[in-house]
């Protein structure tokens, strides 16, 4: 979506999507962006025949220089192939550099631990690579707000829990129930998506405890990063926007895809990272709060906005503009 925000001054922007539960469909129409939708019943994909509704879409856009940009896990090289002939260039999003792709420009924002060779023998020899958090698409909101970050310090006055959108192991109530036992003058603000369905015992429960505020599918999650002093989380696609304004977080790993970056992130002194998710239990967070000692927090602030200086939707949008002159 931020890099769409950024090429839509350029390109006129439509987006491709299947109406599943837990889509953005409903953050795509708020943004006026065009939409067209696949209806599925199922999660998998069939390549061959997403690949000829995707050919029949652009079949009706001929004659534009029309530019595609994949992120789906499920969509492969062989998808790829099948739609590449018909548009001006291809390029695709991703983090798991162990599959093959046929693309003109590939963009990977992820910090890796191993970067020389990466998609070494994946990607055509032509294919721009941008690798890297240099590469990390911050929404505008974020490199506004960056100019106002300060490194966090001791004491922890406020903490922002978000597990993202579904978070299926209910970690965020979890996480509420530590910081409750802790007993702290802590004020949490709790960030849950529209499609978590435990949203309703998080809003009961934050109802009951006056220092927990509710807050439901926001636009405005970067003024709570700004004015938080630790964030606790999933180590999904908030963590640029977090590094972007230094925010220290605590994080789980929810799927394999997560794996690479968190433990990138802990090896740089960023995050603190838990591990697999479902391992975690109240004592884990207790333990790890009320081990942080006063430097860690400014250490993993200082580190974090180092990394990230919020301008990688416009490097990114440069060289697209570069490929259709």
């Amino acid at each position: 979506m931020a890099l769409a925000d950024t090429l839509q001054k350029n390109f006129k922007i439509n987006f491709i999507s299947r109406s599943l539960e837990g889509s953005l469909i409903s953050d795509i129409q708020d943004k006026r962006f065009g939409i067209f939708r696949f209806y599925s019943n199922s999660e998998k994909i069939d390549e061959k025949n997403d690949a000829q509704k995707t050919i029949s879409l652009i079949k009706k856009h001929s004659g534009q220089k029309n530019i595609l940009i994949i992120d789906n896990y499920q969509l492969s090289k062989k998808w790829e192939t099948y739609v590449k002939p018909f548009v001006h260039k291809l390029i695709v999003i991703d983090d798991l550099p162990n599959r093959s792709h046929n693309c003109d420009l590939l963009i990977d924002q992820n910090l890796h631990t191993k970067v020389n060779g990466l998609y070494k023998g994946l990607i055509p020899s032509n294919c721009i690579k941008l690798i890297g958090p240099k590469f990390s698409m911050i929404r505008k909101k974020f490199r506004m707000l960056k100019k106002s970050v300060k490194p966090r310090t001791f004491p922890i006055k406020k903490i922002l829990v978000s597990f993202g959108g579904s978070d299926i192991e209910n970690q965020t109530l979890i996480t509420l129930n530590s910081i409750k036992k802790m007993n702290r003058k802590i004020n949490v603000d709790v960030v849950v998506g529209r499609a978590n369905k435990c949203k309703k015992t998080l809003k009961i429960f934050c109802n009951r405890n006056n220092r927990f505020t509710y807050h439901e599918q926001i636009d405005n999650i970067a003024d709570l990063m700004l004015s938080s002093d630790l964030s606790i989380g999933s180590s999904g696609s908030t963590t640029w926007e977090r590094c972007s304004l230094g925010l220290p977080a605590i994080v789980s790993i929810s799927s394999n895809d997560q794996r690479d970056t968190a433990n990138s992130l802990s090896q740089k002194k960023c995050i603190i990272n838990l591990g697999d998710v479902k391992k975690l239990k109240e004592s884990s967070y207790i333990n790890v709060i009320t081990n942080l000692k006063k430097n860690d927090l400014r250490n993993m602030s200082k580190n974090s906005m180092s990394l990230v200086d919020g301008n990688g939707t416009q490097r990114i949008l440069k060289h697209i503009l570069l490929m259709v002159k």
